[in-house]
């Protein structure tokens, strides 16, 4: 790919399921050559702040942010849109957040529980799991693995061994207390707490954006691991038609990703990527940054579009 990327706009932290601290998370997208970022924990926004303090000591640029799940209202889909630059006090969002918090760490710890019923989890209790994870309301399963290593009880090449016996094909079992807000509902929340959503990953699901920018979506993730080289260019087609904001990020994958160590050779695992190639540029970024809507038939606009469609994108 010969397009410059500047900003990685879809991370997680060990505020959800990242394996890296969102200080971290900074110090390895600098090294790696990104000078915007924001970290998308997964219906939670705790790791915002101390992303926020790191990038600024770095001399970052960064986007408050948070990656959220919800069922299509219209069609069988389910999304992962990123919400950003929105206020979680507003207390409707602050609501949300806390329910959806209760609903991971619920399903978490009962199946921590089960885990240690069957014995593969031992010399581990639920206090530790908390106590090794402070501010983190959003507990999955990396928190576990993370206090399991902590205490000498796993190393980085288990996981996907704790994955599949603890977690994994069990998630199901354990039902949410609080069901996921529609998309519908939830674009329109985001937008009353001040910020804009971007359509996330949206493998097989670009034939939804239109109504879903009917619904007041405002972007889409255009340099993302999921999306084939045919949906890339479709969605970049599509954003300069809608007049869409255009993302991307690195997501699990690449150097943010943190699961490069837990694969003998990372380049022959699923989530090895070539640095800088998951993000989006920085005209692209400015413009998310600024909130502003987009003015689609812009000059400049239309030509950096008929510019990067003109690439291999």
């Amino acid at each position: 790919m010969n397009i410059k990327l500047f900003a990685n706009m879809h991370n997680h932290s060990t505020h959800s399921d990242g394996v890296y601290t969102p200080r971290e998370l900074v110090e390895i997208a600098k090294k790696e050559g990104f000078g915007a970022m924001a970290v998308t924990d997964h219906d939670t926004v705790t790791g915002n702040a101390p992303l926020a303090e790191a990038c600024a000591e770095a001399g970052l640029d960064c986007l408050f942010g948070a990656e959220f799940t919800s069922p299509s209202d219209f069609s069988k889909n389910f999304y992962h849109i990123c919400g950003y630059s929105f206020d979680p006090t507003y207390p409707e969002m602050a609501e949300y957040l806390r329910r959806m918090s209760f609903n991971e760490t619920n399903q978490t710890k009962k199946l921590f529980d089960r885990g240690l019923e069957i014995g593969y989890l031992h010399d581990i209790t639920w206090q530790d799991v908390l106590d090794d994870n402070p501010g983190v309301s959003w507990i999955c399963n990396e928190p576990v693995f993370r206090s399991l290593k902590k205490r000498g009880l796993a190393k980085d090449t288990d996981y996907p061994e704790f994955f599949a016996k603890v977690y994994g094909p069990y998630r199901a079992t354990v039902p949410n207390v609080y069901p996921f807000l529609p998309a519908d509902e939830l674009i329109d929340l985001v937008r009353r707490a001040g910020g804009f959503m971007v359509l996330a990953h949206p493998h097989g699901q670009l034939c939804d954006l239109k109504k879903l920018c009917e619904r007041g979506l405002r972007g889409v993730e255009v340099w993302h691991s999921m999306l084939t080289a045919d949906e890339r260019r479709e969605a970049l087609t599509a954003a300069g038609v809608l007049g869409l904001y255009v993302s991307g990020g690195e997501d699990h994958e690449g150097l943010c990703g943190g699961q490069y160590s837990r694969y003998g050779n990372p380049k022959e695992s699923p989530f090895y990527f070539d640095p800088m190639t998951l993000g989006t540029t920085e005209y692209f970024f400015r413009e998310m940054q600024s909130g502003k809507t987009v003015k689609k038939d812009d000059a400049e606009r239309r030509g950096i579009f008929g510019e990067l469609l003109s690439l291999d994108v």
